[in-house]
C-alpha cells in the first residue's frame, strides 16, 4: 500500500463558488467526437457548426391555394379574367410554362414557374368554368404570396451552431437543409457511489440502524439530467480498506468523471479525501465557502475529475446544480453557462440562521401578477431553483429581489 500521505493544510483550498468555478472550467477536457445519423442526435451536443447543404425553401413555392399568374398590375386599373390553363400541386416537379394573360390553378407548397409573377388567394377570385375573374386590387397588390428559394436560409448559411444541445426543432430543421449524419460530443460516462456503513440496497429491509441508499437514485437522474451516462459504481462501507480498494480500482474504469456521496464531514469515518489522496489524488479544493457544501472536495485522479459530495440529499442537489452539473455541461462543449441565474421576488421573508458565508436554498419558483415570484421550498418538494443568499446578508424582506440559480438545464430538466 502507499505510504499515507498527509492532508495539505485545508486553507490553502477552501474556495469560493465563481473561483471553483473558473478552475475547474481550467481542468476540463471536453469529449472526444463521433458523428452520428440525425435520427439519433436528439439532446446530442452539436461538435461542429452546422451549415445548410440545400436552400430554404428549396424551390420557389407558393404560400396560398389560388391562382398563379405571369402578369401583375391590371390595365387601367380594372379587373381582368384570365383563362384557367392548368393546375399545379404540392410535390409536382414538372417545371409548368405560363404565359402572360394566362392564370394556373395553384396549392399551398407547390413549385412556381419562374415566369410566375403572383399568386391571387383563391377566396379574392371568382370562377367560371375555365376561366377566372381578378380584381384589379388583388393583380396590384404588392404582396406575391410567392417564397423564393433560399430566401429563409441560403446553402452555407449557419443552422446550427457549435456546443448547442440537439432540440426536436433543431433536428427538422436540419433535415430539411440535407443533414442526416452530424458531429457531436460523446455522451461523457459519470461513475458514482455512495459511501455509509449505514445503507442498504432498495428492496432490502432496513434494520434498526440502516437506511435505504437515496442517493444513488437521485444521481443517476442528476447525471441524466445534465447529459451524462450514470454508471453505480456500488456502495462502500466507511472503513479505510473499502475506500482504499475503490479509489485503486478507479483508474482502471471507463468512467470520465466520478462522484462520491458521503464521508466528507469532520468525523471519525469520513475517510474520502484521505483514500483519494492515497490512491494519488490531486486535491483542487476541499472546501467550499458555500452552504451546503462547505465540506466537499474536487481532484483529479489521473485524468478524471472527482467530486466528492457530502451525504445529505438536499446537499447532493444543491452542488449538482451549482458545481458538478456545470462541468458536466463544460465537458460536453455545451457553449452556455449554467446554472442559469435570474432574479425573483420572495413571496416571503427570509431569516439567516448563520450568516457569513454564501448559501443556497432551494425555492419554488412561481409567477402572479406580472412578476416572477420565488418562496422556500418544502422538506420533500423537488426545487425549481436555488435561492443565493449573500454572506453579508441576516434577512431578506418579502417583496425583495433575491437572485435564484435554476435547477433547467439544455437537456431538459427531465430529458432521458
Amino acid at each position: 500500500m502507499k505510504k499515507q500521505q498527509a492532508i495539505p493544510d485545508n486553507t490553502d483550498m477552501i474556495m469560493d463558488h465563481p473561483a471553483c468555478m473558473r478552475k475547474i472550467s481550467q481542468l476540463i477536457m471536453v469529449m472526444k467526437r463521433e458523428v452520428v445519423p440525425l435520427t439519433t442526435a436528439l439532446g446530442r451536443v452539436t461538435a461542429t457548426d452546422l451549415t445548410a447543404l440545400l436552400p430554404q425553401p428549396a424551390f420557389r413555392q407558393s404560400l396560398r391555394d389560388g391562382y398563379l399568374v405571369a402578369s401583375g398590375i391590371g390595365e387601367a386599373g380594372s379587373d381582368q379574367i384570365f383563362p384557367i390553363t392548368g393546375i399545379i400541386q404540392a410535390g409536382n416537379v414538372t417545371e409548368t410554362v405560363i404565359l402572360p394573360g394566362q392564370a394556373i390553378r395553384i396549392m399551398t407548397g407547390a413549385m412556381v414557374p419562374k415566369a410566375g409573377n403572383r399568386v391571387i388567394p383563391q377566396e379574392e377570385c371568382s370562377k367560371d368554368n375555365d376561366m377566372v375573374r381578378i380584381p384589379a386590387h388583388a393583380l396590384g397588390n404588392l404582396r406575391t404570396h410567392i417564397e423564393e428559394e433560399g430566401s429563409e436560409m441560403a446553402v452555407g448559411d449557419l443552422v446550427v451552431a457549435a456546443g448547442t444541445v440537439l432540440q426536436p426543432e433543431h433536428i427538422g430543421l436540419l433535415a430539411t437543409t440535407g443533414l442526416n449524419e452530424i458531429e457531436v460530443f460523446r455522451r461523457p460516462r459519470v461513475g458514482f457511489f455512495c459511501t455509509g456503513s449505514e445503507l442498504v440496497e432498495i428492496g432490502s429491509v432496513p434494520l434498526p440502524g440502516q437506511k435505504i441508499s437515496s442517493n444513488q437514485h437521485l444521481l443517476a437522474g442528476l447525471v441524466r439530467r445534465f447529459g451524462g451516462e450514470p454508471r453505480f459504481l456500488g456502495t462502500i462501507h466507511d472503513t479505510h480498506a473499502a475506500l482504499a480498494q475503490t479509489f485503486a480500482e478507479l483508474r482502471a474504469t471507463e468512467c470520465d468523471l466520478v462522484i462520491s456521496t458521503g464521508g466528507m464531514g469532520p468525523g471519525k469515518y469520513d475517510l474520502i479525501e484521505q483514500a483519494f489522496l492515497e490512491a494519488g489524488g490531486e486535491v483542487i479544493y476541499n472546501h467550499l465557502d458555500l452552504t451546503p457544501g462547505k465540506n466537499s472536495l474536487c481532484g483529479l485522479l489521473g485524468e478524471k475529475l472527482f467530486f466528492g459530495l457530502p451525504g445529505p440529499p438536499t446537499a447532493v442537489h444543491a452542488l449538482m446544480n451549482a458545481v458538478v452539473g456545470p462541468a458536466l455541461l463544460q465537458i460536453q462543449g455545451v457553449g452556455t453557462l449554467y446554472p442559469m441565474i435570474i432574479s425573483a421576488c420572495l413571496s416571503q421573508p427570509i431569516t439567516i440562521r448563520r450568516p457569513g458565508i454564501m448559501q443556497l436554498r432551494g425555492g419554488i419558483l412561481s409567477y402572479s401578477d406580472g412578476r416572477c415570484l420565488v418562496r422556500m421550498a418544502g422538506k420533500h418538494e423537488p426545487p425549481s431553483c436555488y435561492m443565493v443568499i449573500a454572506a453579508d446578508r441576516s434577512s431578506y424582506k418579502q417583496d425583495e429581489l433575491i437572485e435564484v440559480q435554476l435547477t433547467a438545464t439544455p437537456f431538459g430538466p427531465h430529458f432521458s
